[in-house]
């Protein structure tokens, strides 16, 4: 994953399928994920992935290129077709300046026996295209299309599928699902079908409130409106902190080696349309009515931290070593307040110790998150008669 050895393209490669919103709900669960063409993928060995076009992007940019996602699937060797569709299909969601990597991730769950995916959303990762805003959208509900079609495709081709949200990836997922939900109760039958092969949701550390004090988060819900009307494109200020990617990159304190260009130490500038966007999504969540219907597991840490720099006496400026054990980006106290939000029995585990992406952190608390993603899954799969998991 060191970024001299996988430079990014400079063309795109071609999508392997067209298939948008309209064309899933007309055919939900026509098409499977194993009809799809795949090529090996960046992360090496047993990894690949497909290009699917989504059409012409809502948000205007890059006329005539059509935006796209990108399914990863983690397929080891030697592993059969037949078993392989027959697990369940986890689904991996990105947030903000994101992309799947995490080889360990998809390794710790195929041993278990599913059948482990990633997305990387439009205009993220692998899914950018040159001309495009890096993961700019101005509504969090444009993602249920490519929501949509990955769970159409992965519904198609296994048992059943569980969303893994990540930040905002979590909040997209909880959206994304609570709204099929309320399709599927106002007897929607395209949507009720997708609905019926999700599971389960899992989110690990999702965005689920403004995380600022008082007065700023006024601004986002009440000036930032009025600014994006005129200026749209305004980038956001303030800035974003780096020293959640210096505790995790490999060139800095960390352990993990990914690609800096597709999830940079210090998060891309956004504009204020996408802030608003997201202050939006987040409105209507917490405005409650919202359910994702389904057992539904909310991983967070026991604790936000700061992300001040301390001297390690030779003069160097590090993060401080709260920032190696707790959430900088985002506050758990709130995730856990809003898990009743997402579904009423919304099971909540606090993992002492952990970052912001729980799967990220120090061995200990790692061990502990997949731990309680396990035993979760577990009981799902049990609950599904066994079916899938082997």
């Amino acid at each position: 994953m060191n970024e001299p050895g996988n430079p990014l393209r400079t063309v795109p490669e071609p999508a392997s399928v067209h298939l948008d919103l309209a064309a899933v709900l007309s055919h939900p669960l026509g098409l499977s994920i194993h009809d799809l063409d795949f090529v090996p993928d960046m992360l090496g060995e047993g990894y690949e992935h497909t290009t699917v076009s989504l059409g012409d992007d809502p948000d205007g940019e890059t006329p005539g290129v059509p935006v796209v996602c990108t399914v990863i699937r983690h397929r080891p060797a030697g592993v059969d077709p037949g078993k392989f569709a027959s697990r369940p299909a986890l689904l991996f969601v990105h947030g903000m300046t994101d992309y799947f990597f995490q080889t360990h991730v998809a390794e710790h769950f195929t041993a278990r026996g599913y059948a482990v995916y990633g997305i990387d959303l439009r205009k993220c990762g692998r899914s950018h295209r040159p001309g495009q805003t890096w993961h700019h959208v101005t509504s969090q509900s444009v993602y249920d299309e490519d929501l949509s079609v990955a769970v159409s495709l992965l519904g198609a081709g296994h048992p059943y599928v569980i969303p893994v949200g990540h930040s905002t990836g979590g909040l997209d997922v909880t959206m994304f699902v609570s709204r099929l939900h309320a399709a599927s109760r106002r007897g929607d039958p395209a949507r009720e079908t997708l609905y019926r092969s999700v599971a389960a949701v899992v989110l690990n550390s999702p965005w689920l409130d403004l995380q600022f004090n008082a007065l700023t988060n006024a601004v986002i819900r009440s000036v930032f409106p009025v600014v994006s009307r005129h200026a749209p494109t305004l980038p956001v200020p303030g800035g974003i902190d780096p020293t959640y990617g210096r505790t995790l990159h490999v060139s800095e304190f960390g352990e993990w080696d990914y690609d800096r260009r597709f999830k940079p130490l210090r998060p891309r500038s956004k504009q204020v349309s996408w802030l608003v966007g997201v202050a939006r999504e987040i409105g209507r969540l917490q405005s409650g009515g919202f359910s994702t219907g389904v057992p539904t597991l909310l991983v967070c840490s026991d604790a936000d931290g700061s992300g001040r720099s301390v001297d390690d006496g030779s003069g160097v400026k590090v993060p401080a070593p709260e920032a190696f054990r707790s959430d900088t980006v985002l506050k758990p106290s709130q995730m856990r307040r809003a898990a009743r939000l997402v579904d009423p029995g919304c099971v909540v585990v606090t993992v002492p110790g952990a970052v912001h992406d729980v799967f990220l952190s120090r061995e200990d608390a790692r061990d502990a998150a997949f731990a309680a993603v396990d035993r979760f899954l577990a009981q799902v799969v049990a609950s599904r008669g066994g079916a899938g998991a082997n």
